[in-house]
């Protein structure tokens, strides 16, 4: 076996201790909003369509199906109980650049809703047509959901820290409210919506 000089050794540890030190400066970015968030003992349970963190399946549901009986939103597939909205561009008439929305709600041992999978797409994508690919799309689903949701800007983390198969992550933080965004392939965008008091 070929003996390390002392040069490549240090060599080796500087990049090694490069590497950790990085690692460690923003999972502990992270883990410091949160905490600072989640001390403000400030409750954000808002999410849209007067859907609540935190409230009852049973309310959940009601909420759902008044929607679904006005039109606003329809069943769509994927997870059980997936719900479709579309959001209309309103800077263009073509049909191919409004984003289809899906979602599907979490619920903890107690019944009450704790999270919600948002999957974000154009209605238009085409594997031929990049501008509609998901790296486009992520812009967009940011600075919406700073729109919707002011507070805290978005940190950016590198995915297999939190043990996911994604080289990026954009996660903000407001009191409880903790939304992850990140891409899963060039078709949609995820965002993550959880309550962090109810892990």
């Amino acid at each position: 076996m070929k003996k390390l000089s002392l040069k490549k050794l240090i060599k080796l540890f500087l990049i090694c201790y490069g590497i950790l030190f990085f690692w460690s400066c923003s999972t502990s970015e992270y883990h410091k909003l949160v905490k600072t968030e989640l001390n403000k003992k400030i409750k954000f349970d808002s999410l849209f369509f007067d859907i609540k963190l935190g409230e009852r399946k049973e309310d959940y549901f009601d909420k759902i199906w008044e929607l679904n009986k006005k039109g606003i939103i329809f069943p769509a597939t994927g997870e059980y109980g997936t719900l479709r909205y579309i959001l209309k561009n309103e800077n263009s008439s073509s049909d191919s650049l409004e984003i289809i929305m899906d979602f599907f709600p979490g619920f903890n041992k107690k019944n009450r809703l704790n999270k919600l999978k948002l999957m974000f797409s154009y209605s238009g994508w085409a594997i031929w047509n990049n501008e509609l690919h998901s790296d486009k799309l992520i812009v967009k689903v940011l600075d919406t959901i700073k729109k919707w949701y002011p507070g805290n800007d978005f940190i950016l983390i590198k995915g297999e820290k939190f043990k996911m198969n994604i080289p990026n992550l954009y996660i903000k933080v407001d009191g409880n409210r903790q939304f992850k965004v990140y891409l899963i392939d060039n078709m949609k965008v995820i965002a993550d919506v959880e309550n962090l008091n109810d892990k």
